[in-house]
């Protein structure tokens, strides 16, 4: 058997079976058999921040009716603990920012991973710094969340969300085009979880990013009425 049918063989990274969301719109969004395999990027164009932060709780086992499975494993059958321990392999870039505004931002891109892995601390700090590096910043920043600028802060959650090798990374809205300066290093960022076998899931409320060719998603999706509809490949 070839790798690639042993990969398939195994465990989707992100599966869902019945999910429904209450959407900040009023009603519900119904995601049904959602698979996210590894290696694959999911494409969802959602038109408001609301939805689209509805939908990543909802896929992290934070909110929502029916069943969503990560790494095989239902949330519903882990206790707070254990499902805490598993979220630590996912990462985020959020809607809202979700800093905390009375520490700098390097630390709260070094807080999460301080309490998730051994590694000594200048070994965390010079993998946040490269990765900072390679999304255009000079450094991880030190000021305050307020006192930087929304192009540093945009690139800042990307750092913090692709730092210490997630299984799954959640992208709300993290670009608004293909010009902005966070594009190119974003892509390859998000190349590099799918070579490790890592999966991504991208929602965006600009139709012009979800029919991009320069993002190479295995399934798109936009949300419709009151259902998640996956849309059929380009020829």
């Amino acid at each position: 058997m070839r790798e690639s049918d042993d990969l398939a063989a195994g465990p989707p990274i992100l599966e869902t079976a019945g999910l429904s969301v209450v959407s900040p719109r009023g009603g519900s969004i119904l995601v049904d058999d959602l698979r996210l395999q590894a290696g694959e990027l999911h494409l969802v164009h959602s038109p408001t921040t609301g939805q689209s932060a509805a939908l990543a709780d909802a896929l992290l086992g934070l909110a929502g009716a029916g069943q969503v499975r990560f790494l095989g494993v239902a949330w519903a059958d882990l206790d707070a603990a254990e499902a805490c321990r598993l979220r630590s392999c996912i990462g985020r870039v959020m809607s809202g920012g979700n800093w905390l505004e009375n520490r700098s931002v390097m630390e709260n891109l070094l807080l999460p991973l301080r309490h998730q892995t051994v590694l000594a601390e200048e070994i965390i700090r010079q993998r946040a710094s490269e990765l900072a590096l390679s999304f255009g910043l000079p450094g991880i920043p030190t000021l305050l969340p307020h006192q930087c600028s929304e192009s540093d802060l945009e690139r800042a959650a990307c750092v913090r969300a692709f730092l210490g090798r997630p299984k799954l990374v959640v992208l709300e809205q993290p670009i608004e085009t293909t010009e902005s300066r966070t594009f190119a290093p974003l892509i390859n960022a998000v190349q590099q979880v799918r070579r490790r076998r890592g999966a991504i899931i991208w929602f965006t409320h600009k139709r012009s990013l979800l029919e991009e060719p320069g993002i190479s998603a295995d399934r798109r999706y936009r949300i419709a009425g009151s259902r998640l509809l996956q849309l059929e490949a380009s020829a």
